[in-house]
């Protein structure tokens, strides 16, 4: 508003030169200028009056013109905006009601919340750090590791999930491997989550971090792990199969069991990891 403010001021106070200019004196100049010394002294105080008379009536008009374009220009600066920010207070609506979806008690209400930050993410650029924060933390709470609830509880409903995953927790991951709200450089934070038996074939989660997680059995084949972070993390009979493993951090992670047939971009083996003695 202040800018604004600062703007008309301007143009206000060169409009005022400009007419005062128009007005007083660039009519005698130009006549004078036109017609000369010699010339300007032939003609009678009649004569001249009305020669500077009509050369100011073509700079009025002329300078109604500019101050009409002038108008026209600083009324479509103000429609955008206004378009700016009616837009973005939608965004900031739709991202207050993709909130409310994620922390619903229903599962797909919960879904929906996650493909709706996605979609607010692909349309508004400014907000893609935010979403892929949201959706990492929202991964975290709603499947961590150790799990919150009685394991048993949880290990009765994981026969019904969807690819090894909930709905809501299998499609925030998908959704950020998309990677369409992961910022360049950014890392995804998802330690100690619990993604045992996830179908993640062909995802592109280079860079993320599972430090401490759990991915016993998880279906990894095809993905691009590059950079990921694997510290402290379980991977027991998962699938590598063909996965890019380049300057992957597997410090004391458990490969026991894992498929690593055809996967790229190994370092020196990972650090021997000792089960807990009982």
């Amino acid at each position: 508003m202040r800018r604004t403010a600062w703007l008309a001021v301007v143009i206000t106070v060169g409009v005022g030169v400009l007419l005062g200019w128009c007005v007083a004196f660039a009519p005698a100049w130009i006549v004078q200028h036109d017609i000369g010394v010699q010339g300007g002294s032939q003609l009678s105080t009649a004569d001249r009056l009305r020669a500077v008379n009509d050369v100011r009536v073509v700079l009025l008009q002329g300078a109604a013109g500019l101050v009409a374009l002038g108008g026209i220009g600083l009324g479509a600066v103000l429609s955008l905006r206004q378009i700016r920010v009616s837009r973005e207070g939608q965004f900031i609506d739709l991202f207050a009601r993709a909130i409310e979806q994620l922390s619903s008690e229903q599962v797909s209400v919960r879904h929906g919340g996650v493909y709706a930050m996605e979609q607010i993410a692909d349309a508004a650029p400014h907000y893609r750090g935010h979403v892929a924060a949201l959706l990492a933390s929202f991964v975290r709470q709603q499947a961590p590791w150790p799990p919150a609830r009685p394991p048993g509880e949880v290990d009765a409903e994981r026969p019904r999930y969807t690819g090894g995953l909930r709905d809501d927790v299998g499609g925030a991951i998908a959704a950020l491997s998309r990677r369409s709200m992961v910022l360049p450089g950014d890392s995804i934070e998802l330690e100690k989550v619990d993604l045992r038996g996830a179908e993640l074939v062909d995802h592109d989660l280079s860079g993320f971090c599972f430090a401490g997680a759990n991915l016993d059995g998880a279906n990894l084949t095809g993905c691009d792990l590059s950079h990921t972070t694997f510290a402290e993390a379980s991977l027991k009979n998962a699938n590598l199969t063909g996965a890019t493993l380049t300057d992957a951090n597997l410090t004391d992670a458990n490969l026991t069991g894992a498929d690593l047939t055809g996967a790229t971009g190994l370092g020196p083996p990972p650090a021997p990891h000792h089960a807990p003695a009982t």
